[in-house]
C-alpha cells in the first residue's frame, strides 16, 4: 500500500509510479501519493513494464537518479504462509529482477520475509542474482529486525540491495548499526489514541469517523470481550493474542479471524493501531473493507525500517540525498 514509497518520500524522493494487482492497495497508494501514477497489474506484464519505462524515461539531459522499490508477495516464503518453494507467487521475485534489468535504475531495494534467504529457496535467489548480474548489477542481502529501528514490533525482514557497484557488507552492517534506535513499546506507539467507536454497519472508507482515520473497533460479543479480558499480556490464541503494553508487538500478519487484542481494552486493535505498530503516521489513510485494510497494513513494509536501509543504500550507491526516484 506504499510503505516503501512513504519511506522514499520522507528521504526527499519523488514517487513516480506504483504497480500492484490489488485494487484496494492501489486506492490506498493513489490517495496517499497523488503525484504518482498507479498501474493495476502484475510486474510480470510487458504492458505494465512498458508504462513504467515510459514514466521513468529521462526527459532531460541530466536526469536525477532513479530507484526501484519492491515488496513482492512473501506468502510462499513465510513461516506464516505456504512455505512452498513451488508457490507461484515466488516467481514474482524473478519478475522483479527482470523489471530492474529492463528499467535500468541506479539502484534497487527489495524487501521480503527473512525465510527468502533460506536454503529451501536458494534456487529462486540464485536466479534473481543471475538475471541482475547479466546486466551489470550486484546484489547483497541483509536481515534486520524492525524493532531495532523505531518500530514497536518484532518483525525480521530480508532486504536485497541492488547496485551497479559491489558493496562492502561489513561497512553496510556497520552503518545500519549506527542508525538503530531505542526499542519502542506498544503503549508508547499507541499513546494519544482514544478508545475507538464501534464501526457502523453503513461504514464508508471515505469517512473519518472522529479525529483519527481508520480508528474504528470491531463489534464483539460479550463472550468474546470476556475471553479477551481474561488473557494475560502477550498470551492467547493466534486469533486474539493480547498485546503486551511494555513490549514491542509480535509480528503482525493477516489471514486469521481477528488481529491482536488491545493490551488494556477487551477488543481487537483497530486498523489505525495496527498502522501505528507498523510505523505509519496518522495522516496515512487506508482504503477498502476492514479486512482489506488490515491485510494491507499487515503486509506493508514499516517505513522507519525502510528509511534506515534506504539511507544506507543511497550512501553506498553514491547517490546524494535528497534525490528523486
Amino acid at each position: 500500500m506504499g510503505g516503501l514509497s512513504l519511506a522514499a518520500r520522507e528521504l526527499g524522493m519523488r514517487i513516480a509510479v506504483g504497480a500492484d494487482i490489488n485494487t484496494q492497495a492501489g486506492r490506498t497508494f493513489s490517495k496517499n501519493f497523488p503525484e504518482a501514477e498507479f498501474i493495476e497489474g502484475s510486474i510480470r506484464s510487458p504492458k505494465v513494464l512498458q508504462r513504467c519505462f515510459e514514466l521513468l524515461k529521462p526527459q532531460i539531459e541530466a536526469p536525477p537518479p532513479s530507484i526501484i522499490l519492491s515488496g513482492p508477495p512473501c506468502q510462499g516464503f513465510s513461516l506464516a504462509g505456504s512455505r512452498n518453494p513451488a508457490d507461484p507467487r515466488n516467481r514474482i521475485l524473478a519478475a522483479v529482477a527482470r523489471a530492474i534489468a529492463r528499467l535500468n535504475p541506479h539502484c534497487a531495494l527489495i524487501e521480503n520475509v527473512s525465510m527468502v534467504l533460506a536454503k529451501t529457496h536458494a534456487n529462486r535467489l540464485d536466479g534473481f542474482r543471475e538475471i541482475l548480474a547479466a546486466t551489470g548489477y550486484f546484489m547483497e542481502s541483509i536481515v534486520v529486525d524492525a524493532r531495532d529501528f523505531g518500530v514497536a514490533q518484532r518483525r525480521k525482514r530480508a532486504f536485497l540491495l541492488v547496485t551497479n557497484r559491489k558493496l562492502d557488507t561489513e561497512h553496510l552492517q556497520d552503518r545500519l548499526n549506527q542508525l538503530q534506535q531505542p526499542e519502542l513499546t506498544v503503549k508508547e506507539a499507541l499513546v494519544g489514541l482514544p478508545s475507538p467507536p464501534i464501526r457502523p454497519d453503513d461504514y464508508s472508507d471515505e469517512e473519518t469517523y472522529g479525529d483519527f482515520p481508520n480508528h474504528l473497533a470491531m463489534r464483539h460479543s460479550e463472550a468474546v470481550m470476556k475471553k479477551i479480558a481474561g488473557l494475560e499480556p502477550g498470551m492467547g490464541p493466534m486469533s486474539y493474542r493480547k498485546l503486551h503494553a511494555a513490549q514491542p508487538a509480535k509480528t503482525l500478519f493477516s489471514g486469521h479471524r481477528a488481529p491482536p487484542a488491545h493490551f488494556h481494552e477487551p477488543r481487537s486493535i483497530t486498523v489505525r493501531e495496527a498502522a501505528r505498530l507498523q510505523g505509519f503516521p496518522d495522516c496515512f489513510r487506508i482504503y477498502g473493507s476492514f479486512a482489506e485494510q488490515m491485510q494491507q497494513v499487515t503486509n506493508a513494509v514499516p517505513p522507519p525500517l525502510t528509511i534506515a536501509v534506504l539511507t544506507v543504500l543511497l550512501e553506498l550507491a553514491g547517490i546524494p540525498a535528497p534525490m528523486y526516484a
